[in-house]
């Protein structure tokens, strides 16, 4: 099957597959005020999410809002998942801050202008995982950002056996999904390790807590 066709056709699927497994799920979300509070607010957003989580915020926050985007690399193995956001109502910016990095920023900085929320996964797109790339509370400063976290844990699911280990529910379960308060940042950490102790001890904070309430032994 060519390579193209093969993308489409699962990317349409994939859309209704993930659609199907989170209505067979019962939904708990905590800290959804955090997310109200800041879309209220008229300040921009940007949500941090890990990698293997990808699904869980993703499908929250096309609930929530329509003035959202995401980061999405140009790799192969991203295509599909970038196809399905599209699909959700997302506005796509291709590529990675490393990678084409300054149109990228600048794309993202036009969002912020408008108030707009940007999901970026914050150890992709090869990892190591649920380590932060630093970067982003150097744009959080510039341009007024909140930044949160949105994840999310399931007490049944698939693992894969990707670099991510990337979680997808399975059907009668119960899913939690957590919203963090934003994080606390007055001023940009002074080295780029502080800043990728900073933002992953951040979100590692609520990825383990929505494992905790699933009962998820990492």
């Amino acid at each position: 099957m060519n390579k193209k066709i093969k993308i489409t056709l699962t990317s349409f699927f994939g859309q209704w597959l993930f659609q199907i497994l989170f209505k067979l799920n019962k939904i708990e979300v905590k800290g959804e005020e955090n997310l109200i509070n800041l879309i209220n607010s008229g300040r921009p957003i940007m949500v941090c999410v890990w990698h293997g989580r990808l699904v869980f915020p993703s499908w929250y926050l096309r609930l929530k809002t329509t003035n959202v985007h995401a980061i999405a690399s140009r790799h192969t193995d991203a295509e599909i998942m970038a196809r399905v956001l599209r699909r959700w109502g997302y506005g796509l910016i291709r590529g990675s801050t490393r990678k084409g990095g300054k149109a990228v920023v600048q794309k993202m900085a036009d969002v912020f202008k408008n108030a707009g929320i940007i999901a970026v996964t914050n150890d992709g797109p090869k990892g190591p995982p649920r380590i932060a790339k630093a970067g982003s509370t150097g744009l959080a400063l510039k341009y007024n950002v909140q930044i949160v976290t949105i994840t999310g844990s399931a007490t049944k699911f698939w693992q894969m056996k990707s670099w991510d280990r990337s979680m997808l529910p399975k059907p009668f379960g119960t899913i939690h999904i957590i919203v963090s308060p934003p994080l606390d940042i007055s001023e940009k950490p002074e080295t780029a390790d502080e800043e990728v102790k900073l933002l992953s001890d951040f979100m590692n904070q609520y990825q383990n807590e929505a494992d905790r309430l699933t009962g998820k032994i990492d």
